[in-house]
């Protein structure tokens, strides 16, 4: 078939003189409708319309409420880009957070929560545990930020 698209004079008699919309041009030449609107713009017929919309979080049409299960790790990871420790994307694991809502703080550097049963998708705070690195692993760990203890299994 002739790419008669590609000749700015046609283009332009379609889609100026005739008011034939980009779909219609699209289909009538029997290619997609972005090839149209690709050569329009490129042939300045059309100016090519920005793309302005944040599509980020909840405006995300494929949102899901801001929770996954990570594949590779088994946590839970919930949505919150204004945490300090949240990744790149913005998640943060779940069980960290659960802890850091108990202990009415953000965890510290030297702080790791564990799962008790192992299973990471758990975050029942009675399965989790604080572990602070550079204490000694007794049976009570003491948190030396907010005084709270905390057994350990």
């Amino acid at each position: 078939m002739d790419k008669q698209y590609q000749n700015k004079s046609w283009l332009c008699r379609k889609y100026v003189k005739e008011d034939l919309t980009i779909s219609e041009i699209a289909q009538e030449c029997g290619v997609n409708i972005t090839t149209i609107s690709r050569w329009a713009a490129r042939f300045e017929i059309r100016e090519p319309r920005p793309y302005e919309a944040d599509r980020s979080g909840p405006n995300n049409p494929y949102w899901k409420g801001g929770k996954y299960k990570d594949s590779k790790s088994g946590y839970i990871m919930v949505y919150l880009p204004e945490h300090k420790s949240a990744n790149k994307k913005g998640y943060l694991p779940e069980h960290r957070l659960i802890m850091e809502q108990y202990l009415g703080r953000e965890l510290k550097p030297n702080e790791t929560v564990c799962h008790i049963n192992k299973r990471n998708d758990d975050n029942r705070l009675d399965n989790l545990e604080l572990v602070v690195f550079g204490e000694p692993a007794y049976n009570l760990i003491h948190c030396p930020y907010c005084n709270k203890r905390f057994g350990r299994g």
